[in-house]
């Protein structure tokens, strides 16, 4: 089967935030089946839903610079639906938060764990992802302006990134299970800063 055949047969648009959304509760439900509703399945839940989470954002936020470097049907068809790649992760870090609100309510010791700037940023972040997705539209677009829009979509884009950035790299200092997660940040900075002449369409 052909690239272009095969991307052919994804789930594109609206349809994509449908399927994801779709298997990340399944997700969500298999795991605490198996691992229980207490504080093992919920730690479970919030490391499986931070992997997912930077996996999507990975693709929202280095469409553009893959298509530079890699030009074929996968790539297009990842720019053509990078708006809907952006709502899966809002979907999948929505799932994130609620799992970390659930622990902080239930198990003891777990939101004494957090420090107060971690909760600001991050409350920061979950705030501009919300208003990301609400306006992740046309119409958002013509009533914000293009400008605002873009401003907007940008800085949520790298406040994000940085997030990731500080909460995984220190990690892979002292835990190699970190380094996946490590490589892929070192990837989605270098595509996102290609050099932008070549045309991307």
């Amino acid at each position: 089967m052909s690239d272009t055949v095969y991307t052919r047969e994804l789930p594109a648009g609206p349809a994509l935030v449908g399927w994801c959304a779709l298997a990340l509760f399944a997700m969500c439900v298999a795991l605490l089946a198996y691992h229980g509703t207490g504080e093992e399945g919920l730690r479970v839940l919030i490391r499986a839903t931070a992997r997912t989470s930077i996996v999507l954002f990975a693709g929202a936020f280095a469409a553009s610079g893959l298509r530079r470097v890699w030009r074929s049907p996968a790539s297009a068809w990842l720019l053509r639906n990078r708006r809907y790649v952006g709502l899966s992760f809002a979907v999948s870090h929505g799932l994130h938060l609620a799992a970390i609100l659930a622990a902080a309510a239930t198990v003891p010791g777990f939101a004494a764990d957090v420090s107060p700037v971690t909760a600001i940023v991050g409350g920061s972040a979950y705030v501009l992802i919300a208003l990301m997705a609400l306006t992740s539209n046309d119409t958002a677009v013509r009533r914000l302006g293009r400008r605002r829009w873009r401003a907007l979509h940008l800085t949520g884009l790298w406040l994000v990134f940085l997030i990731f950035t500080n909460s995984y790299l220190g990690r892979a200092v002292h835990n190699p299970n970190y380094w996946p997660n490590a490589a892929l940040l070192g990837a989605m900075l270098c595509l996102r800063l290609w050099p932008s002449r070549a045309r991307v369409d």
